[in-house]
């Protein structure tokens, strides 16, 4: 029986392990996908850069501290201070371990993942090499058509 994986069409979003963070950004700015990939030269998943990462790296690193904004006015200038801060950091600094799953794997694996690791997008290998990034909301939509469609039948 074919995964759910092998029938939806994953999104190629990625960028190699010696790309800087302007570079993930434009990948991820102009994709579907949530997240971008990290390759290594074998295109093997090295890191995973998402976009709490891409939040976290181009605002100011007290919005963490804060839990009420509401109070404060955009500053485009200390954002746009802070983007040409990280622009040339390479992605490594910015990108999260990856969490992958394969190409085969159970609809069932893909939704424990999702669920406990808390990413907007995963990659997913086809013999531990990268084949492309599934969304969660992407997988969520596919389980949902089919189940819906399973129960109207």
């Amino acid at each position: 029986m074919k995964s759910i994986l092998e029938d939806m069409a994953l999104v190629d979003a990625a960028v190699g392990k010696d790309a800087t963070y302007e570079d993930a950004a434009r990948v991820l700015a102009a994709s579907e996908a949530p997240t971008v990939a990290v390759l290594d030269d074998d295109r093997k998943v090295v890191g995973l850069f998402g976009i709490e990462q891409a939040l976290r790296g181009c605002m100011p690193s007290y919005l963490l501290e804060m839990r009420h904004t509401a109070f404060a006015e955009d500053d485009l200038a200390v954002l746009a201070d802070r983007a040409r801060e990280v622009l040339d950091d390479p992605i490594l600094e910015h990108a999260v371990d990856p969490v992958t799953v394969d190409l085969r794997t159970s609809a069932f694996h893909v939704a424990e993942v999702f669920l406990h690791e808390g990413m907007a997008g995963i990659a997913v290998v086809d013999e531990a090499r990268y084949a492309g990034i599934l969304g969660r909301a992407a997988f969520a939509r596919a389980m949902l058509r089919r189940a819906l469609a399973d129960a109207g039948s």
